[in-house]
């Protein structure tokens, strides 16, 4: 009886856990207020609070004649990560301009670097593996897949094949390596 019960309840908190990785809101939010320079770094001010904004690089912005100034009124559609906000979606004079897909990959070429990983979604479990491991926070989470940001991904294959000590790489071989 005790075996059964003990299983049980390993049972119950796998599936506790399964359930929680797979039920991550990750939802886009929409944000208003105005536009604020701060050390180099974006943020909004909501009226409320201040957050960082994670925008495409500033080559992206001036090819698509996105110019951002300081006190500027904006929207945002966008997905709250640690203290920032990972923009999909800025409205700025009345103009939309969309900056990542329905799953958080970034829509402009990374202009700095020739290599960079990308994660194929129908791949990735959502195990959260590579996360904790990337040495620049490339890594997020979006609707329960794995997004690497090409701004901060520095090719270093971490994510895709291990750092030759715990972390063995991604365990379905969702992460490749993209060169230019």
């Amino acid at each position: 009886m005790n075996k059964k019960y003990s299983i049980t309840i390993l049972f119950l908190l796998i599936l506790a856990v399964v359930f929680n990785i797979f039920s991550q809101d990750n939802k886009t939010e929409l944000f208003s207020g105005k536009l604020k320079s701060i050390g180099g770094e974006w943020y909004i001010n909501t009226g409320e609070d201040f957050f960082l904004l994670t925008l495409p690089p500033e080559e992206f912005l001036a090819e698509n004649q996105i110019e951002l100034k300081a006190k500027d009124k904006i929207e945002i559609q966008g997905i709250m990560g640690d203290e920032e906000i990972i923009v999909h979606k800025l409205i700025l004079a009345e103009k939309e301009h969309v900056f990542r897909d329905s799953v958080g990959n970034p829509l402009w070429e990374d202009v700095a670097a020739n290599e960079y990983y990308v994660v194929n979604p129908k791949k990735c479990i959502g195990c959260r593996l590579c996360v904790k491991p990337c040495p620049t926070d490339a890594i997020t989470m979006v609707k329960g897949r794995a997004v690497i940001d090409a701004d901060k991904c520095i090719a270093c294959g971490i994510c895709a094949d291990g750092d030759g000590k715990n972390f063995k790489g991604c365990p379905t071989s969702a992460i490749d390596k993209v060169t230019e």
